[in-house]
């Protein structure tokens, strides 16, 4: 027979390996304060320093904060803490510790290790959330959380990227619920209901550096003294940055202030009234200009592939066409450059290749338009592929005219309206995910205006599409974040 809960708050256990990720970012972005339940995420990760990076991935989605632990934490409700890769983590005393895995561990953290700590430390309070995964980690950990009496959850097979894990959890008998990931936070309220209006505490930044909070922690006074500086910005650099995520620029203001060293709303008024040039230097800081060539380079590999395909199926005389919003300092256009001339090789003056590039930084684009870069800007790309297309000047390499030929820069809002029309490609990477979600369905809308039957959409590695995208584009890969219009 089940036993008494040995726990009042309620302990939610969320393991997860391959896809594990996908799943998690539109979970936590429907979860709720409850004012009851904490969460701890063991998700199957290679120690190679990435734990962090995926910590703060989760926190942009997420009203709750996220903590990467590091040491013993005593858990707190609504707050997420995640396993770093090489440990496991336990639930004893509603505390998470962290250990060394056992000898012959295939995979850490282990999901059936923090799921028996839960059932063995919460008893009916105890939840198993299995998602997207390959093997059986999780099933001996939901058959302990159901002898106590808790609730187990698996992840809808047809929705998982790799239905493995939470398939071996239904196959066994022991998943009390199949739900899709956006229902999962709805099933929790539903058994464990909390107050109307619940406190979140917003915990120390531990583990994760710049822990990043959701829409609902910003206050009044904060919206306020962003909407003055946005109205600020805007008349004296003619950005607007009104489509940006308020948490987002809050947390570049603060790091803004930290540097100019006031830290209230009418001190940094003070500093721009003495120096009006701070505005330019906001604006600077505001603005996303970090790129690299072939960043993420199995994901412009698969680009690659989807683009010869296309290639091979145009008429002669036909060019191929690219547009790169947020292009930063020239990176990335110029990395497709690279792509469709070696595509073409001897057949370029068949195809010619017309990419634009546009940004709102005049000053990256003057980078850009240079085609001078660091050699550290080379690091995934192959040095023969580079000394083919730069030359090498001291410590830098400049791009050769033929290169510079093919990319168009322009100073442009990527929501002032398209380029141009008939795009055989858009690569809009790392972008979305500073924009507010019905800033995200427009732009994703024009894209989709902008580009040819069949045309490719390739976005940032830790980008999704929402219901809209989806109905607008299929996956060509959903892992490298390829997709193509669907009509």
């Amino acid at each position: 027979m089940p036993h008494d809960s040995k726990s009042t708050m309620p302990v939610a256990g969320i393991g997860a390996s391959a896809g594990g990720l996908e799943a998690m970012l539109p979970m936590f972005a429907r979860l709720h304060p409850t004012g009851r339940i904490a969460y701890v995420i063991a998700q199957h990760m290679a120690n190679d320093g990435h734990s962090e990076l995926v910590a703060r991935l989760i926190q942009r989605e997420s009203v709750l904060p996220v903590i990467l632990a590091d040491n013993a934490l005593r858990l707190q409700a609504d707050t997420v803490y995640m396993i770093p890769a090489g440990k496991d983590g336990l639930v004893r005393s509603d505390m998470l510790t962290l250990s060394d895995p056992s000898p012959g561990s295939i995979s850490t953290p282990s999901v059936n290790a923090l799921f028996a700590s839960i059932a063995e430390n919460c008893g009916t309070n105890a939840i198993g959330i299995v998602l997207s995964g390959t093997g059986l980690d999780g099933v001996v950990g939901c058959r302990a959380i159901k002898a106590a009496g808790g609730l187990t959850l698996a992840q809808e097979p047809a929705e998982a990227k790799f239905a493995g894990m939470p398939l071996a959890v239904i196959d066994a008998g022991l998943a009390d619920q199949v739900v899709p990931v956006e229902e999962v936070g709805a099933r929790l309220s539903a058994r464990f209901p909390g107050s109307a209006t619940p406190a979140v505490a917003v915990p120390p930044k531990a583990g994760t550096g710049e822990v990043e909070s959701g829409e609902s922690e910003i206050n009044d006074s904060q919206r306020r003294e962003l909407e003055q500086l946005l109205r600020q910005v805007l008349e004296a650099t003619g950005i607007d940055f009104s489509s940006y995520k308020e948490e987002t620029l809050l947390r570049r203001l603060g790091k803004r202030k930290s540097v100019v060293g006031v830290t209230t709303a009418d001190a940094y008024q003070d500093v721009i009234r003495r120096d009006p040039s701070e505005l330019h230097s906001l604006q600077h800081l505001f603005l996303v200009s970090m790129s690299s060539f072939f960043r993420d380079r199995e994901s412009f590999q698969a680009l690659e592939r989807a683009l010869a395909a296309r290639i091979v199926g145009k008429k002669e005389g036909a060019p191929v066409r690219a547009w790169v919003p947020g292009c930063a300092s020239g990176e990335e256009p110029y990395t497709l450059a690279v792509i469709l001339s070696e595509l073409l090789g001897s057949c370029r003056q068949m195809h010619p290749i017309e990419i634009t590039a546009t940004d709102l930084n005049p000053e990256v684009l003057e980078i850009a338009r240079a085609g001078i870069y660091r050699q550290t800007a080379f690091q995934e790309m192959d040095a023969a592929l580079r000394d083919r297309y730069f030359i090498q000047k001291g410590q830098h390499f400049e791009a050769v005219p033929e290169l510079k030929a093919c990319v168009r820069f322009e100073l442009r809002d990527v929501l002032s309206g398209t380029p141009t029309s008939e795009l055989d490609l858009v690569s809009c990477r790392n972008l979305l995910i500073y924009m507010k979600s019905h800033l995200q369905d427009q732009l994703i809308k024009s894209f989709h205006q902008a580009l040819k039957s069949h045309g490719l959409l390739f976005l940032g590695q830790y980008e999704s599409l929402s219901f809209v995208g989806n109905s607008l584009f299929a996956p060509i890969d959903h892992y490298h974040r390829l997709f193509q219009c669907r009509h």
